[in-house]
């Protein structure tokens, strides 16, 4: 088992690779901090408010199992506003 802590910075009008989720099983926990704007995650380069997973601030757990590729996660604010999330990825690697 690996546990991996991180947190990303995402800027204004833009969007940033985040992490990569390994392949196979993993647990994957995303927060922010309340004064934040939001962020949005997902698996395309094109994430945006609309197709996007947005970041809470309680930490979401979501486990997942991305096959023999893994997944890149992407994330963007969807806006002029720049912003940060943190997160925590445990897997069976």
């Amino acid at each position: 088992m690996a546990v991996s802590l991180g947190s990303v910075t995402v800027p204004s009008s833009s969007t940033v690779t985040a992490f990569i989720l390994p392949p196979g099983y993993s647990n994957m926990t995303l927060f922010q901090t309340a004064a934040s704007p939001l962020v949005f995650v997902g698996t395309s380069p094109h994430v945006s408010a609309t197709n996007g997973m947005y970041v809470p601030n309680t930490p979401l757990n979501q486990e997942t199992y991305t096959g023999s590729a893994g997944a890149t996660m992407y994330a963007t604010t969807g806006n002029a506003t720049a912003s940060s999330f943190s997160f925590i990825l445990s897997t069976t690697h």
